[in-house]
């Protein structure tokens, strides 16, 4: 009997796994923003504005990088809405665009810490 009951439990939880997978269009966002973190640059640029926002020279001189490359990163970032920007004054400076961002940022490290201490 118990065998049975575990092969009702697992048929059902296939079905309800089937019915909550994300649609390809949510999978496919999913992807590109983990694709987006795939970049040390990238990263470094969401941890500075995790901490304040910041204009593309500001972002320049802390990463000690060209504007050119940091606003083409900028850019791909605020594509996949993970920044947004605004005017202030005559410069424009980026922020996070949600608190979502760095929740998966500490998220990952501490799974880094504990692996660590697995060993």
């Amino acid at each position: 009997m118990p065998e049975q009951n575990f092969e009702l439990d697992h048929q059902q939880a296939l079905h309800t796994l089937k019915q909550n997978l994300p649609s390809d269009n949510d999978l496919d966002a999913m992807v590109n923003i983990f694709k987006a973190f795939g970049d040390m640059t990238r990263v470094k640029i969401i941890l500075a504005l995790a901490e304040t926002p910041l204009s593309v020279g500001e972002i320049a001189d802390t990463l000690d990088m060209s504007q050119s490359s940091i606003s083409h990163q900028l850019s791909i970032l605020k594509q996949l809405n993970l920044v947004s920007n605004a005017r202030r004054g005559r410069n424009i400076h980026y922020r996070l665009s949600d608190q979502h961002i760095i929740t998966i940022f500490n998220q990952t490290k501490e799974h880094i810490i504990e692996d660590e201490n697995d060993y």
